[in-house]
């Protein structure tokens, strides 16, 4: 029979120590697993590296481990999550080429929309559930169907930068893509990563060699995010029990005045955003500690580890547009929506088809809905506010040149002078 076992189905075993510490079990293995990742992530840079071990060893060893922890945190319910990636992989082995990406989307897509579709009939509480790690594999199966399509269909004068970097001349054999789906670094929260870019790390090729001649190290950066990911948890585990969204809709709270009432409005949303701050932090951590995450060199040569970061916290908090808190926001996720959707849509209805795409990803409630639609409004809005202001731009300049090749300059420039001096003199009297 359908029930919360459906989405999630956890191991028990550290039921006792959940209820000592007061945070419910899906969190409590959540945040286990999560600390098993980290941990593996450095054994598996030290001593399953390139030269280390067979290229099988390092492709086999991370989907292991993902799946493992992915039955550990959601039991029976990691069916779903195995069923769409695995009838997807056999789509994409049999369906032609030119139609693999459509037919791929379709169904991976359409098995995640009725799972939100079942999970928001059946669950009357939040869990943790396999929803989660459903939604990061359908960004990873879709991209590496049009990453397919792109690869053996198309021109390379028809394929964009990006997509000449990311195509893909075959289909992955079905352990790397097992391996690229699963792999322990991103299963269970993200975030999207590309192929082309995980086959280089499992090559031993993603991370150039420094001057002693070994691979640059990871380990500095990975530590301060694990310190700062240590900081949400421990903001998480002091406050997010006590200050959840439900505070704000008791009795007492809602006869608050309405700035006192705002307040506590805006510091329990403020926690939901921690959490996910702690989640993609931590996630992020253990793809660089791992060896995953390199990007290139910055200004002063150093090395860059932000090719699986999906949030910045401080652009997020200190955005002063919609357009900015995007831009730090889940940004792989963004990247996934503008090339499967907005790079591929029709220019009239780019920006309403990403929009469109990111609610249903994200699930059924209305609320998605509401904030998207509003969200693709605002894109709109400010595209056309900046297309009137560059029209005014370009009229001036226009008149500008105009007035200049008529010698008006001087007398215009004589008119302003003179004005300038009346009001100086006006004003100090």
């Amino acid at each position: 029979m359908p029930g919360v076992h459906t989405f999630y189905d956890g191991c028990q075993i550290l039921q006792p120590f959940a209820d000592a510490i007061g945070i419910e079990i899906d969190r409590t293995n959540f945040v286990v697993a999560m600390f098993i990742n980290l941990c593996f992530a450095y054994i598996y840079r030290t001593r399953m590296g390139p030269g280390q071990v067979s290229r099988q060893v390092r492709t086999v060893a991370p989907s292991i481990l993902g799946i493992a922890l992915c039955f550990f945190c959601f039991g029976r319910a990691i069916k779903h999550l195995l069923s769409n990636a695995l009838i997807s992989y056999v789509i994409m082995y049999f369906a032609p080429a030119k139609h693999v990406h459509k037919l791929v989307f379709l169904f991976a897509m359409g098995y995640l929309l009725f799972i939100h579709f079942y999970r928001f009939l059946i669950l009357t509480s939040y869990y943790l559930d396999i929803t989660g790690p459903i939604m990061v594999a359908v960004e990873k199966i879709t991209m590496i169907a049009f990453n397919l399509h792109d690869g053996v269909v198309k021109k390379e004068s028809e394929l964009t930068p990006w997509q000449k970097r990311q195509q893909l001349k075959k289909l992955p054999s079905f352990l790397e893509y097992m391996s690229y789906i699963f792999n322990f670094q991103t299963v269970l929260t993200g975030p999207v990563n590309f192929y082309s870019d995980y086959e280089k790390f499992l090559d031993g090729t993603h991370v150039p060699l420094d001057k002693s001649g070994k691979p640059h190290s990871p380990t500095k950066v990975a530590t301060k995010k694990c310190i700062e990911a240590l900081v949400y948890m421990i903001i998480i585990a002091t406050l997010g029990s006590t200050y959840t969204p439900e505070l704000i809709t008791r009795s007492d709270y809602l006869a608050l005045p309405i700035y006192k009432w705002l307040f506590w409005w805006f510091f329990t949303i403020q926690l939901i955003r921690v959490t996910y701050y702690f989640a993609w932090v931590l996630a992020d951590a253990i793809c660089n500690l791992s060896g995953f995450g390199f990007n290139g060199f910055d200004e002063q040569g150093n090395p860059q580890w932000t090719l699986c970061t999906s949030v910045y916290p401080y652009k997020v908090e200190m955005a002063q547009s919609f357009k900015e808190t995007l831009d730090g926001w889940n940004t792989l996720t963004g990247e996934w929506l503008r090339q499967i959707a907005y790079e591929r849509a029709p220019k009239n209805i780019r920006t309403l088809s990403t929009y469109v795409l990111s609610a249903v990803w994200h699930g059924v409630s209305v609320g998605y809905y509401m904030t998207f639609m509003t969200g693709a409004l605002m894109t709109l809005a400010g595209s056309t506010v900046r297309f009137f202001l560059f029209s005014i731009r370009s009229a001036l300049v226009f008149l500008f040149r105009k007035i200049s090749k008529r010698n008006w300059m001087p007398n215009i420039l004589f008119f302003i002078q003179m004005t300038k001096t009346a009001c100086n003199s006006y004003f100090t009297r």
